[in-house]
């Protein structure tokens, strides 16, 4: 109950604020002609599109991207965490490698490398395999998250008592079966609250994609200001900052309750 009214509360004051602040960036900087210009373009930051509701760029792109990423790391994820409790020396050597090295590389710099490691098209013979920028950032980012959900999974795993596998081994479970049936299930409810933190973490850092090409938020943000004139650029950055804001932030909130009910179990 405390923590509802906490939520509710933090809710209200950032609402205010942030009406006071765009109401006073609104009357003082713009004028009413320059206030429809910039509803207008607002379809735009949204959705990269003013004619129809096709999704060409904008912030839904990087929600988009955030999911395709999410869902491509968390696979890659969890075989690397697997693969970091192998009995098999080799395997567990290089799951850990792999999982160092790009949990500690510059998401910019992973990003820069698949854009130019990558070809923009691959020809299969019966089908050409094209590579946008959207498509080799989801690669990039893909990487990064997934060397730390790889984490996130060996850790919770391995935070299962040994008792558990001993009561398992006595029972006749081979080391698979305790591995599946027994241990997985309960670290996997340990891996959800960081899981989603990191999901929060990646939808924030879906706008680094703009250094690459893609037409995401930051993207659109920047048209708009070209043609429109840097007179925007306080408003049009606050609504965008806004926009994450009001996607992100019920994440980190159900993180941290989820980590609350974990404990209190």
């Amino acid at each position: 109950m405390k923590l509802t009214w906490k939520l509710i509360l933090g809710l209200i004051l950032v609402t205010i604020l942030l009406v006071i602040t765009i109401n006073t960036l609104m009357v003082n900087l713009l004028t009413m002609e320059e206030w429809q210009t910039l509803l207008r373009r607002l379809p735009y930051i949204l959705i990269g599109n003013q004619e129809n509701w096709t999704v060409k760029g904008g912030f839904a792109l990087n929600i988009i991207i955030s999911f395709a990423c999410m869902i491509i790391s968390t696979i890659l994820g969890v075989i690397l965490g697997l693969s970091q409790i192998s009995s098999q020396r080799v395997v567990r050597w290089f799951a850990w490698f792999l999982t160092q090295f790009f949990r500690n590389s510059p998401w910019l710099v992973i990003l820069y490398v698949v854009l130019y490691l990558f070809p923009f098209q691959i020809n299969l013979g019966f089908a050409r395999v094209e590579f946008s920028p959207v498509a080799k950032s989801i690669v990039g980012l893909s990487l990064v998250v997934a060397a730390n959900i790889s984490e996130i999974v060996r850790g919770a795993i391995q935070s299962i008592p040994s008792g558990q596998w001993e009561a398992a081994k006595a029972m006749g479970y081979t080391n698979n079966q305790i591995l599946l049936l027994v241990i997985f299930p309960q670290a996997f409810k340990r891996m959800i609250p960081p899981w989603m933190n990191w999901y929060a973490i990646l939808t924030m850092g879906t706008t680094l994609t703009n250094l690459v090409g893609v037409p995401e938020g930051l993207t659109s943000v920047r048209q708009v200001l070209e043609l429109e004139g840097e007179r925007f650029a306080i408003p049009l950055y606050t609504i965008l900052m806004l926009l994450f804001f009001l996607y992100c932030y019920p994440i980190a909130w159900w993180t941290r309750k989820l980590e609350q009910r974990l404990v209190s179990k």
